[in-house]
């Protein structure tokens, strides 16, 4: 997993715009999830994996401790898992769509 900063800050009157990343994304989601939920524990072969907290705190594969604001890239064969210490708003940007054919989704 590797933390990244914004690519780019621009701060006016009127707002701040962050620009996260670039990449070739086929897939957003959003999970609103509860204080203590468990999310994946899983791995792909092909998708790469961006996640932006946007809201709440989480605990990345029992070691590191994420709050708003953090941007993660979860490359492929990298067992991941996300722990909610508060309830939390997580963005998922992926490389592959998830299909129920393809799922591109394996346990260790």
């Amino acid at each position: 997993m590797v933390v990244l900063k914004p690519e780019f800050e621009h701060k006016d009157a009127r707002r701040t715009l962050k620009q996260l990343l670039t990449a070739d994304i086929k897939q957003i989601n959003a999970y609103e999830a509860k204080r203590g939920a468990f999310l994946g524990n899983h791995y792909h072969k092909q998708t790469t994996e961006f996640f932006f907290i946007a809201k709440g705190t989480i605990l990345y594969n029992d070691k590191q401790v994420f709050n708003r604001g953090a941007i993660l890239q979860v490359s492929p064969e990298e067992n991941h898992s996300l722990l909610c210490m508060t309830d939390v708003l997580l963005l998922s940007f992926l490389t592959k769509s998830y299909t129920e054919s393809d799922p591109d989704i394996w346990k260790k």
